[in-house]
């Protein structure tokens, strides 16, 4: 149950990271058909958060880890998301 709730929630947490970069690099609706790069900074900063992620499962065995340090880990995969909007738009 432990390695499904860290590995679904790489992936669906990976998914809206996609998703949310690909919604901001197209711009907003109703302006010219460009493309603004700076956003897929998200994704970097996600990956980093993805081998934090992964430093702590290897590190501590999941069999051991209690279920309230998995869920502030899966938190702290999905605040990358924020962070990485934050350092996208200080470039634009």
């Amino acid at each position: 149950m432990k390695s499904i709730l860290v590995k679904g929630n790489v992936i669906f947490s990976g998914f809206v990271a996609l998703f949310i970069a690909w919604f901001f690099a197209e711009g907003a609706i109703g302006d010219a058909p460009s493309l603004t790069p700076e956003f897929f900074l998200i994704l970097p900063i996600w990956a980093i958060g993805v081998l934090l992620m992964w430093r702590f499962v290897f590190k501590n065995k999941l069999e051991n880890t209690s279920y309230f340090k998995i869920l502030l880990s899966n938190t702290l995969l999905w605040l990358t998301i924020p962070i990485g909007l934050k350092f996208a738009f200080q470039f634009i």
